[in-house]
């Protein structure tokens, strides 16, 4: 693929070119020339459009990507249009499939599943058989197959010594546990963040105090494996105050934040709308401010989509028995630059959408060089646009933001020498 991106704004922290407005030729998918104005080659096409911006290709972590055994809901194809829709030109998919990706064959199967689509996956293997808690996987087996991480996906482990001897084999690998810190026995019956808003909807609630009790467990078997971590989906600032300390006394961990805990609160759910339903739960005005700040700072390491597609019989069901989750790879950027634009600069959001996750998961480098193949994400923190139920590109509609109106949007995707818009 040869094409010319004219008059493109890189957002690239830390790059000379960080800010400034630029023609980009890439021939053959490699980036070739990179100048302030570069003459059309005979025959190469060219992309412009008003106030368009550049960085590397963004990354979601923890993406549900259903297939294989839950086609129904999503598939491979579908959540690739759904990331590329979004401006994502990689996921890495946790392993809460059917077969769950617990060995080398089912990690193979959406690595080869996966090399069709624009986008790149990178599958997350589970650290228990069938993500179900008790007998630990062969972990290196998966290392070797392609697995960048290690993680029972939205299923916490319990086990203290389950954890503590994943934490010590991916060590030998140098690899990542990616750990949920949801408690389920305390929480089992809860909905819904426990406080006023929960007493005044009669729906049970689940203190927002066991996240933060989970972390701490977490962070002690991490530090005594000498081992990595990735506490996923963190959403109160108890919980970030233990990482923070964690870090600063040189406990190999990183946080990383849902969309959702930064757009919405508790008080969504006034409506009972069950596509507000979501684990970990949304938490107060209070705690979403704080995180917004936080992520702001620099104190959170990578912002996700919480993608999880649900058929429309698993959410059309009164709140207290609809399904958890929401569909996001589509809406992660434009609702978090809509809703916290104020509080949230657009360079800290594209650190966290794109090189935060690369480096959370050692990820080789990309880079806007000239010689670097081209993975690149295009985008208009601009442009208004509306999310229409037509638009929705995964094979589920469990979102709250059909029909809302945003501001900043993904115009295109480029990688595997291919450009989608």
């Amino acid at each position: 693929m040869d094409i010319l991106l004219q008059q493109v704004k890189v957002i690239h922290e830390g790059s000379a070119l960080h800010r400034k407005t630029v023609d980009i030729l890439i021939k053959d998918g490699v980036i070739k020339t990179i100048s302030k104005s570069i003459k059309k080659p005979k025959g190469v096409p060219v992309w412009s459009q008003a106030n368009a911006h550049v960085s590397i290709g963004w990354l979601d972590i923890g993406t549900q990507i259903a297939e294989p055994g839950y086609e129904h809901r999503e598939t491979i194809a579908s959540v690739s249009r759904a990331a590329a829709a979004g401006g994502f030109t990689g996921i890495a998919c946790f392993p809460n499939t059917k077969p769950c990706l617990d060995s080398h064959s089912p990690i193979q199967y959406v690595q080869q599943r996966a090399q069709r689509e624009i986008i790149d996956l990178y599958p997350i293997g589970s650290i228990s058989q069938s993500c179900e808690g008790h007998e630990m996987t062969e972990m290196i087996d998966m290392h070797r197959a392609g697995a960048v991480a290690f993680s029972d996906g939205d299923h916490s482990i319990e086990k203290n010594g389950l954890l503590l001897r994943a934490l010590e084999y991916a060590k030998s690998l140098d690899g990542l546990i990616i750990s949920s810190p949801q408690e389920n026995v305390i929480s089992k019956n809860g909905v819904m963040n426990e406080g006023k808003t929960s007493i005044s909807l009669g729906l049970p609630g689940i203190p927002d105090m066991l996240e933060k009790l989970m972390t701490i467990r977490d962070i002690e078997l991490c530090k005594y494996a000498e081992g990595r971590m990735l506490i996923h989906g963190i959403s109160t600032p108890e919980t970030l105050k233990v990482i923070k300390a964690a870090k600063k006394d040189k406990v190999r961990v990183q946080s990383s934040i849902s969309y959702m805990h930064l757009v919405a609160d508790e008080s969504q759910l006034n409506t009972f709308d069950p596509n507000y339903k979501i684990m970990p739960p949304l938490r107060t005005e209070k705690q979403r401010k704080s995180m917004v700040k936080a992520v702001d700072q620099g104190d959170i390491d990578v912002i996700h989509s919480q993608h999880i597609p649900i058929e429309k019989e698993g959410k059309e069901k009164e709140f207290f028995y609809a399904d958890f989750g929401i569909i996001g790879l589509e809406t992660c950027f434009a609702a978090t630059h809509t809703l916290c634009q104020k509080d949230l600069s657009l360079d800290r959001l594209v650190h966290c959408l794109s090189r935060g996750p690369r480096e959370v998961l050692q990820l080789p480098e990309i880079r806007i060089t000239e010689g670097h193949t081209a993975n690149l994400t295009l985008f208009d923190p601009a442009k208004k646009w509306t999310y229409t139920e037509d638009q929705v590109q995964s094979k589920s509609r469990n979102s709250p933001f059909i029909g809302q109106s945003f501001v900043g949007k993904a115009l295109a995707i480029i990688n595997k020498n291919q450009i989608i818009e």
